[in-house]
């Protein structure tokens, strides 16, 4: 029997449309899968934490840095991009007091894995950090919940949450230019203070103003009196020894005996690094969690 040919097209027709639509959803899914896999990082002798990613599509190695409140470039790098100034600036304070006056350069674009995030701004500061470009702060992931699994050594983009237990945090939203995270911790079991979550402070490192050692009974001739200057040449005097004990608020995370600093001028209560509180840590800034997976 033979087939109206009219026929014979439209099977045709429906056959390549059928796997054309099967071909642009598999290019979908591999896409969707590459934005959502999993990011390599290293962490360096001090603890820091280095992704790859691109401003203004020049890839560079940048600092994981959930303290630095903005995203950073360092004058090296800016040789390479196409900057573009704007009218816009922001004065804030390094967390040893120094001023920072920045003026702020829209990225034409910052891409992680893949991932774009738009309307994003960056600062330029004339620094040298060896290989290192910059820093990425947690502006690009105000409404993408950001994991860190320090096991494996790798970063994931909305990661489903599942009866994760979770510490609060307090965001501090600068008009939308800057960001930082905080949370509570008790010191000693009897001193609750507010400290700042900084990723670029390394590993271990508990910092906390020098006007505690009085509520906390600490005596300075116990301490080890240390100057120390920063970047940008102010000194500050470090008093290094050893607490006896932190643990966040809600008695998830504790740890006894650690080496901590005492900072003159120091203009948070305190600021930590946030490798203590879980080897796998999602920073949810829009439900204001940190969730811990391990």
């Amino acid at each position: 029997m033979l087939v109206p040919k009219f026929k014979m097209i439209s099977t045709q027709s429906v056959m390549k449309k059928t796997i054309f639509r099967t071909v642009i959803l598999l290019i979908s899914l591999l896409y969707s899968l590459k934005i959502n896999a999993q990011i390599p990082f290293e962490i360096n002798s001090n603890g820091h934490i280095i992704i790859k990613a691109k401003i203004n599509d020049v890839e560079g190695k940048f600092i994981l840095d959930t303290g630095s409140g903005l995203n950073a470039i360092f004058k090296r790098f800016s040789n390479k991009i196409t900057n573009e100034k704007t009218h816009n600036f922001f004065v804030g304070h390094r967390a040893t007091g120094e001023e920072l006056n920045v003026d702020l350069y829209n990225a034409k674009s910052l891409e992680i894995n893949n991932k774009n995030f738009n309307n994003q701004q960056y600062t330029i500061v004339d620094l040298e950090f060896g290989d290192i470009d910059g820093m990425i702060s947690l502006q690009p992931f105000r409404n993408t919940p950001v994991t860190i699994d320090y096991i494996h050594k790798t970063i994931l983009f909305d990661k489903p949450v599942k009866n994760e237990k979770s510490i609060d945090i307090q965001i501090a939203d600068y008009a939308g230019k800057a960001i930082d995270i905080f949370t509570y911790v008790e010191l000693n079991d009897n001193l609750k203070i507010q400290t700042l979550l900084d990723s670029g402070a390394g590993k271990n490192s508990f910092w906390f103003s020098s006007k505690l050692m009085e509520p906390l009974a600490l005596n300075k001739a116990d301490f080890k009196t240390v100057p120390i200057k920063s970047d940008f040449n102010k000194e500050n005097n470090y008093y290094i020894g050893q607490l006896s004990k932190i643990h966040t608020a809600n008695k998830l995370r504790r740890i006894e005996n650690l080496d901590a600093a005492f900072v003159d001028g120091l203009i948070y209560e305190g600021k930590t690094s946030i490798d203590w509180l879980g080897k796998v840590l999602t920073i949810d800034i829009a439900k204001k969690k940190i969730f811990i997976a391990e």
